[in-house]
């Protein structure tokens, strides 16, 4: 099934969700530019704990380096988790953003049509998406919902959709938050690596 979502997540991509990957390149942008302002800050209070460490060094050669290492390995640790926590926060306020009116529509109407043979599923949207998009995705459609598929609002749902297989055994989630954990976990890395070599600075 993971092939298949694959599949599918590179068709939305061809289908015209290109504007996704302009976003993330401003996202990671922004979050490159908010990451610097957090590194200097992190840079300054290093400097505090470092000038702190001495002190202490002086008192207790030892025990003061082992709480300067320490503190060293916390410092890096809770900026590593700060900036993970703000790149995270903005990519999922700009999915959020992008997955609604005609992209979402899209989106939906792709994803739909590329799986009309797969069996029968339910689009599961939230209220307000459902309203507002009910009567376009109905009549873009139209033979999909003749073979048994349905558009439905969904509580669960707070901004794009899933996919659910009428039996309730499985679903494929294509909501906000879904989207966004799977590009942070994929850019990550790229976070990781500005924060290692800032400290290696």
């Amino acid at each position: 099934m993971d092939v298949q979502l694959k599949e599918l997540l590179e068709k939305i991509n061809k289908d015209g969700v290109e504007s996704a990957e302009q976003k993330a390149a401003e996202i990671v942008s922004d979050a490159e530019k908010k990451a610097a302002d957090i590194i200097a800050k992190a840079k300054k209070e290093a400097e505090k704990i470092v000038s702190d460490g001495q002190a202490e060094a002086k008192k207790a050669e030892i025990g003061g380096k082992a709480a300067i290492s320490q503190a060293g390995r916390d410092l890096v640790l809770k900026t590593k988790t700060e900036i993970e926590s703000l790149f995270k926060s903005i990519v999922e306020s700009e999915i959020k953003s992008a997955m609604s009116g005609s992209t979402l529509e899209q989106a939906v109407t792709t994803v739909v049509k590329a799986w009309a043979d797969k069996g029968e599923y339910t689009v599961e949207l939230s209220e307000k998406d459902f309203s507002e998009l009910e009567s376009g995705l109905k009549s873009k459609l139209s033979a999909e919902l003749k073979k048994g598929y349905e558009i439905k609002p969904f509580k669960g749902v707070e901004s794009g959709f899933r996919l659910s297989e009428k039996d309730g055994a499985s679903y494929f989630n294509f909501t906000a938050e879904a989207v966004a954990s799977n590009i942070s976990e994929l850019l990550n890395p790229k976070l990781a690596e500005i924060v290692e070599s800032s400290v290696k600075e």
